[in-house]
């Protein structure tokens, strides 16, 4: 078994639980030179494999238990020869030539089925009692592959890293239709959050959108109405008409028709007499040509959602059944929303006997923004220190 310990850089230390993970930074040229990996950028879904007590979970990006629709990849996992562990990898349905085929993906998750996919593991954070975002990036691929070369899945695959001329690279990359590559500087510790240490360069132009709207067709649409964040505020971005299928635009419309909404959620309206709007609950995967010079995307295409990126929509209950609880961020709709004024003023009158309430149990944060009210989820905003921060498991 791999000693972590040996590793230059690894600290003992408890098991952290998720792992806010390293995102790559967008860039239009190729990082040259010898301190510098090139790994395949995949196309599916970024997910965190946990190894710990015996049980493996798996997360998607924004932290939410997909173990359940990853079950066969997380019942590979089980075999790997650790007793606690942090993966960092992508999910894909290999298609033709092995490359990743998102459609499929998509495909396979709408059937509840699992068994076409493939983690391919590309970082370890974590493994037997020690930490490794202080290694660097060489040293943590040689740990990671020794523990997958000793699991022996075809299920868990390790994302091998080229060295050589960049440019040749990432042309083949591109001659072989792969969706760009991902350059990290081989020395680098891991930083959760957005680091230029990880440089991604996309062959195509692909990002993920917030739905706003629709253009509605019997049970079915014929575009979507797109929006991107600008600092606190959703803008348009424009409309995706190309890209679905039949059953595709059938399928969202069903999932769009539980979000509708009266009035538009962009924070700057836009005139679409033919939009159906909807709470922007829901990302879309779209490819574009280019960006106009005011942010409106040029020959936008759908091409899936982004369920990994979005929080889980509620299920209704069905009688009889013991209800499990669901992800904690959700609309209130119908909340009072005070001004700020008014909350303050509230919480200057109640704050003594209400802090023998509250005092010492942990709380969720209520935000409004933007004409939504919801619970908040994921890191919190600046606190005073007499707030303290904790973090336990849903279960």
């Amino acid at each position: 078994m791999f000693d972590p310990a040996s590793l230059r850089g690894a600290r003992q230390a408890d098991f952290p639980g998720f792992i806010e993970p390293c995102l790559a930074t967008k860039h239009d040229e190729i990082p040259r030179g010898t301190r510098w990996l090139h790994e395949i950028k995949f196309d599916g879904y970024r997910t965190q494999l946990q190894v710990r007590a015996g049980e493996v979970y798996l997360f998607t990006r924004r932290g939410y238990d997909w173990t359940a629709r990853f079950d066969a990849i997380a019942l590979a996992a089980r075999r790997l020869p650790v007793r606690a562990a942090i993966l960092d990898g992508e999910v894909i349905v290999p298609g033709e030539k092995g490359i990743a085929d998102f459609a499929a993906l998509q495909t396979e998750l709408a059937n509840g089925r699992s068994d076409r996919m493939v983690y391919c593991a590309f970082d370890l954070l974590y493994l037997d009692g020690f930490d490794l975002r202080g290694a660097t990036l060489t040293d943590r691929k040689a740990a990671l592959a020794a523990i997958l070369e000793a699991g022996r899945s075809g299920k868990l695959l390790l994302s091998q890293h080229l060295e050589g001329d960049a440019d040749t690279i990432f042309r083949n990359a591109c001659r072989t239709r792969l969706e760009g590559i991902v350059s990290k500087l081989r020395n680098a510790r891991y930083e959760s959050g957005r680091s230029d240490q990880w440089r991604k360069v996309s062959c195509v132009n692909r990002d993920a959108f917030k739905i706003v709207g629709f253009v509605a067709a019997p049970h079915s649409l014929t575009a979507l109405y797109l929006g991107r964040r600008d600092g606190p505020d959703l803008v348009y971005a424009g409309k995706a008409a190309t890209g679905f299928t039949d059953a595709v635009a059938r399928e969202l419309r069903k999932r769009l028709d539980a979000l509708k909404r009266v009035r538009q959620p962009l924070t700057r309206p836009v005139k679409k007499p033919k939009a159906t709007w909807v709470e922007p609950l829901l990302e879309a995967e779209i490819e574009y040509r280019a960006l106009t010079p005011d942010g409106r995307l040029r020959h936008p295409s759908f091409k899936g959602l982004r369920e990994d990126m979005a929080a889980p929509e509620p299920e209704p209950p069905k009688p009889g059944r013991r209800e499990r609880w669901g992800n904690v961020q959700r609309l209130l709709h119908g909340a009072a929303v005070p001004s700020p004024a008014r909350l303050a003023d509230y919480w200057r009158r109640v704050s003594k006997p209400a802090l023998q309430y509250l005092g010492r149990r942990p709380l969720t944060l209520v935000r409004h923004v933007n004409g939504r009210t919801f619970f908040h989820t994921g890191a919190l905003p600046p606190v005073p220190a007499a707030v303290h921060a904790m973090q336990f498991e849903k279960r």
